[in-house]
């Protein structure tokens, strides 16, 4: 893993900026995609599987434990 990422499948974050800010939710995976909120540019991030059911995608930069 590259340096952007801090966190691996299975930790429990909140989204701390963007759309999703003050969901909880856990790491599914580590990707390098377009985000929700910077849907047009390419960015390390997380998938996360929000405890309200959804999976988003947010940058790294995005979440804290």
């Amino acid at each position: 893993m590259g340096y952007f990422y801090h966190f691996k499948r299975g930790d429990r974050v909140t989204i701390i900026t963007g759309s999703y800010w003050r969901c909880t939710g856990v790491v599914d995976s580590a990707v390098f995609q377009r985000t929700i909120d910077h849907p047009d540019e390419y960015a390390p991030g997380y998938h996360i599987v929000l405890d309200s059911g959804p999976v988003v995608t947010v940058r790294w930069d995005e979440v804290a434990l």
